[in-house]
């Protein structure tokens, strides 16, 4: 399998632009931004704090700002100071940490109570007699007994600088006590966030299986109580017992960012920095994928994945991943028909270059060779300027711009389709060329005015005269061209969800003038719907699958059309939202498997919204529903686990065609059904395709 070579960063290692001398400045477009870093849950977020005084402007919101520097304190010169919390809610507090003044390593003495009224106080923690001096690291405090409370304060009653009154930098209120120095814990490819980013720092270790020529993933989890800057990633190589090694390239692991979503800040960007902060109470997801060479010896491999912190603070991960004798072929030859709308333009607006230019083709490459690393079967190409009339942040124009001349006659311009569709193919991507459309959304049609230079938009119905006098002429020299190109025969007119009318118009043009291309389309009814009318490529929206439909699409694939499905806007469930469950990207694979469909289906691989490595939402689309990769290019948790769903399905193909499909592997799979899925809940479904993983890994092993 050919590794891809992204931006920056591969297992801590920093790669700097050709002839640099040191790190660059950074660029807004490159260098992810995160609104907040992700924090541990903390009872004293959005706590109310009051206090006995305080001196000029050192008020108590410095205690609750997650900075735990000397200067950032509150000051109250009389003694006893007594600062008191009011939480968001009742809670159990079992513990605190408490970061006095350590500007001068004074001591302080202090007591902590906490309350369920505000009335009736529990005296949880006695420091009265503390003779330790004050440091950056804080004290961490055990409570004498866990306590519901929805209150809490800290009296500070003597420091050992006589006459300078109580100084308090931070207060952390916690469930549970987290302690100092880097932690950390091995954890499952789900979203981490403040409520179950804690676990068992015992559970280090990541084990995997895998195929050769198959990518697989896990996670951890480090986090502190205190700030840990300059968190850096390395891996050592995984080395089997018998010497053979998997290459550095092979494995990568990245640091997970997060980005906002509808409900809030979702950790979904692989985000190859070279160092991350880690703030007092914070934690960080790292993400880590090994793409197994499709040489490497079967046997068992170790190694070891190492967070390092400043001042050599670290935390070790082992590492151990089992290659199977099985092996996938390469991506070009997988059968799942994948189809992930691409969209230059976007790319174009957000690196600020002009459109198909050598910088843009340069910024394409990489985002289209990791489509192709996934089997993507169809390139998107536009016949039509705005063919879903603005529904993106970014227009889609024509690649086929065309003018009309005085004399009725048209001229067609293949100079950028061309080029597009040559690049598209060095890349990988194919062999289908899908263009869209001859029904644009509205039925607005463009050209130029040869004898103004004007560009004319005119509304034309499929089916009247002036839709066949506009398509007609290019139609019959596009065939010709395509046939000069050697194109002919992968190239598709696509339609998007038109209903039977247009689409029949459509396709009659197309058989009455260029016979030789075919017709795509994705829709919310069964093909039988559109009677007469030859779809090589349909695609059912996922809600609209039902036992009819797969007996069409059984049909379908024995006459050698490509049926597949898709999820765009909707369902809720599964989906690949940036909020969604990672387990629902999987499902999506396994489901194309279960149902006997040839693949799947997204409307968009690279839609940016105008800032997306800060904000996922657009327009009214749920979060994330426009894209899969960041820019940089970066990938995202969600696209690397629809990648792993459509491994799974090439698994399930290989051992069905070897007999090795058991009644195990087949019972779990009959439980894949849309309807199901939707009503379940995000466990259940996990839980599933848990059980589908596990049947398709001993399959494996015993073939």
């Amino acid at each position: 399998m050919k590794r891809r070579v992204w931006a920056v960063g591969m297992c801590g290692v920093c790669v700097l632009a050709s002839g640099a001398a040191g790190p660059v400045a950074l660029d807004w477009r490159q260098d992810t931004f995160e609104l907040a870093p992700p924090l541990l849950a903390s009872p004293m977020r959005e706590a109310r704090l009051t206090v006995s005084g305080q001196w000029g402007d050192r008020g108590p919101q410095f205690v609750n700002d997650g900075k735990v520097e000397a200067n950032n304190h509150w000051a109250c010169e009389q003694l006893p100071a007594v600062l008191t919390a009011e939480l968001r809610e009742r809670q159990t507090l079992s513990a605190c940490r408490l970061w006095p003044y350590f500007g001068d390593g004074r001591i302080y003495r202090f007591h902590i109570e906490a309350s369920a009224d505000g009335t009736n106080w529990i005296r949880v923690a006695d420091w009265t007699q503390n003779d330790k001096p004050a440091t950056s690291e804080g004290f961490a405090i055990p409570f004498a007994r866990p306590v519901e409370a929805r209150f809490a304060r800290v009296t500070i009653t003597d420091s050992s600088k006589r006459g300078a009154g109580g100084h308090l930098v931070e207060w952390q209120l916690d469930t549970g006590l987290v302690g100092t120095g880097l932690r950390g814990r091995a954890a499952p490819t789900e979203r981490i966030t403040a409520a179950n980013a804690l676990g068992d720092e015992a559970q280090k270790a990541w084990r995997a299986a895998a195929w050769r020529n198959e990518r697989v993933h896990g996670q951890f989890v480090v986090w502190s109580a205190n700030a840990v800057p300059q968190l850096r990633l390395a891996c050592s190589a995984l080395r089997s017992e018998r010497g053979a090694a998997l290459p550095p390239s092979a494995v990568q692991a990245r640091f997970v960012r997060y980005v906002q979503a509808e409900a809030g800040a979702v950790g979904d960007i692989l985000d190859t920095a070279e160092r991350v902060d880690l703030p007092p109470g914070g934690y960080r997801p790292v993400w880590l994928s090994v793409a197994v060479p499709a040489g490497a010896e079967p046997g068992l491999y170790r190694g070891t994945l190492t967070v390092t912190g400043a001042g050599g603070l670290a935390v070790a991960f082992p590492l151990e991943l089992e290659v199977l004798e099985a092996s996938l072929p390469e991506p070009r030859a997988w059968a799942f028909f994948l189809d992930l709308w691409q969209h230059p333009w976007a790319v174009a607006r957000y690196h600020g270059v002009r459109p198909f230019s050598a910088e843009h083709y340069g910024l394409l490459e990489p985002i289209y060779r990791e489509l192709a690393d996934a089997g993507q079967k169809v390139l998107t190409t536009t016949i039509a300027e705005l063919p879903w009339n603005h529904q993106n942040y970014d227009a889609y124009h024509t690649m086929v711009p065309r003018v009309k001349h005085a004399d009725g006659s048209w001229a067609f311009d293949y100079t950028l389709f061309d080029a597009y569709v040559a690049f598209g193919r060095r890349c990988g991507i194919g062999p289908q060329i899908h263009c869209y459309t001859m029904a644009p959304w509205g039925n607005r049609v463009y050209y130029t005015d040869g004898a103004t230079g004007d560009q004319v938009a005119v509304t034309l119905k499929p089916g009247t005269a002036e839709h066949e006098a506009y398509w007609g002429p290019f139609l019959k020299d596009f065939q010709s061209h395509l046939e000069r190109t050697g194109w002919v025969e992968d190239t598709y007119i696509a339609m998007d969800e038109r209903g039977p009318e247009e689409t029949r118009a459509t396709a009659d043009s197309v058989k009455k003038y260029a016979p030789r291309l075919k017709i795509a389309m994705p829709g919310n009814h069964p093909p039988s719907h559109f009677k007469g009318i030859d779809l090589a490529n349909y695609c059912q929206f996922i809600a609209h699958v039902d036992a009819p439909f797969l007996e069409e699409a059984r049909v379908r694939r024995a006459k050698g059309q490509v049926t597949t499905f898709y999820v765009c806007c909707g369902p809720r469930r599964p989906n690949t939202f940036t909020g969604s469950p990672t387990a629902e990207q999987v499902w999506l694979g396994y489901y194309a498997a279960a149902s006997g469909l040839d693949g799947f289906l997204r409307w968009a691989f690279v839609n940016w919204p105008r800032d997306p490595l800060a904000d996922t939402r657009f327009g009214s689309w749920p979060a994330g529903d426009t894209f899969l990769l960041y820019p940089g290019p970066r990938s995202s948790v969600r696209w690397e686990m629809l990648r792993d769903g459509i491994e799974e399905a090439e698994k399930i193909r290989l051992l069905r065609e070897r007999g090795a499909a058991g009644e195990g592997l087949r019972a779990v799979l009959a439980r894949f059904d849309f309807k199901a899925a939707e009503k379940a809940d995000a466990a259940a479904l996990a839980e599933l395709v848990r059980q589908a993983r596990r049947e398709v890994e001993q399959a494996a092993r015993a073939l």
